[in-house]
């Protein structure tokens, strides 16, 4: 009864570590493919739309050789049927030349030894008769007849063997053939699975992307219709829907098009005064002000804004000018904001907020550097002056 329970416990131990162990490797591979999506989602818009175009040449390139591979395939399987049957054939005849070869050997082995008996039989010194000599023409007669089997048999062995060599590498030319025609198939094999793959991730960077650019825009209207309702920037006036004509023959697939809230690439200026503090410590620049034609869809986007990276998570984020501070609240797209209003008609818009300073409170007056909130890790930092966009990397110190 002990060792039937300890048969058992055994068992049970077995079944639960290879469960744990298949827990661990499929949470692994859940870990892995969450780091990649991760390292997707955050890498810049010029980084990710660099990926795709990369991508699509990869999978144009692997789409064009596995058509050519699919073709010589194709080509060579008709002749590989028709190889693996000669070979099949080939094989058998050889089987049967050397069973006759054999065959041969044995009979010229025996002619041989014939051959030699009958010189035993008669020696040179033999006293001649009138039998003897009888006896000595019927053994050189028979002699004679060996001979000429022999001579036949050896011409017959000889072209047995030659035609075994011949079609030894017949053979060895078709079973050639019908490996490179199996390595192509393992190629072509690889190829669409590659493919497949390359077409799994470029989908993956296709849907980031969209959002990405589907986020801007979004987030360009929130900020315009916030900053419009501070009387900061002039409302956009309403513009009438354009009637599209297109003649026959007119394909526009090239054309590019502009989104975002407003495409104001006229309501910049540039920032004369003097530099000040960035908003953040350490950083980079994830994205630019201006113009930023992507080259996937070939969409033209102005960035009204810039995002910055900062090295370090949850870092104090800091006011840049000494000014009052005219909205600080969360939200629906751009997270918690902070809009401080300066001299010289500037404003500046710290957006993507994730956590506001408690001591900050609407017509507050904060001086330079103060502490305005935290962010985990992109600030999105935007300036404005008398309803001109102003780029941010010119109004603070680059480290």
């Amino acid at each position: 009864m002990m060792k039937f329970l300890l048969f058992i416990t055994l068992i049970f131990c077995t079944l639960f570590a290879s469960n744990v162990s298949e827990k661990i490797k499929d949470q692994k591979n859940s870990i892995n493919s969450a780091k990649k999506l991760e390292n997707q989602i955050n890498k810049k818009l010029e980084e990710l739309a660099k990926d795709i175009i990369a991508g699509n040449k990869d999978v144009q390139n692997t789409a064009k050789q596995i058509s050519e591979l699919s073709k010589q395939v194709e080509a060579l399987e008709d002749s590989a049927h028709s190889a693996n049957v000669e070979l099949d054939k080939l094989t058998s005849q050889n089987g049967e030349l050397i069973k006759s070869q054999k065959d041969m050997e044995l009979r010229m082995i025996k002619i041989i030894s014939e051959d030699f008996a009958y010189d035993l039989v008669a020696p040179n010194d033999y006293s001649e008769s009138q039998d003897s000599i009888i006896a000595t023409e019927i053994l050189l007669n028979l002699n004679s007849v060996m001979n000429s089997e022999f001579k036949k048999l050896a011409q017959d062995y000889e072209k047995t063997t030659n035609l075994i060599k011949s079609q030894s590498k017949k053979i060895e030319s078709i079973k050639f053939d019908l490996r490179e025609f199996r390595q192509k198939q393992a190629s072509l094999k690889a190829l669409q699975t590659k493919q497949k793959k390359n077409l799994e991730i470029l989908n993956q960077d296709k849907a980031i992307y969209s959002k990405k650019l589907n986020d801007i825009k979004k987030q360009q209207n929130e900020m315009r219709k916030t900053l419009e309702s501070l009387q900061i920037l002039a409302a956009k006036p309403k513009e009438e829907p354009k009637k599209q004509t297109q003649t026959k023959n007119t394909v526009k697939s090239d054309d590019v098009r502009m989104i975002g809230s407003s495409y104001q690439a006229g309501n910049v200026k540039r920032y004369k005064g003097a530099k000040t503090i960035a908003p953040l410590d350490k950083f980079s620049v994830k994205q630019k002000f201006g113009d930023y034609v992507d080259p996937v869809y070939s969409i033209k986007i102005f960035n009204e804004s810039v995002v910055l990276r900062s090295e370090t998570t949850d870092a104090r984020v800091k006011n840049v000018l000494a000014g009052t501070i005219v909205f600080a609240k969360q939200t629906p797209i751009l997270d918690k904001v902070v809009i401080v209003e300066n001299s010289n008609g500037i404003h500046t818009i710290y957006a993507h907020l994730d956590k506001i300073a408690p001591t900050i409170k609407v017509g507050q007056k904060i001086k330079k550097g103060y502490v305005i909130g935290r962010v985990k890790q992109d600030l999105t930092f935007e300036v404005t002056q008398k309803n001109y966009h102003i780029n941010p990397l010119e109004l603070i110190a680059m480290k």
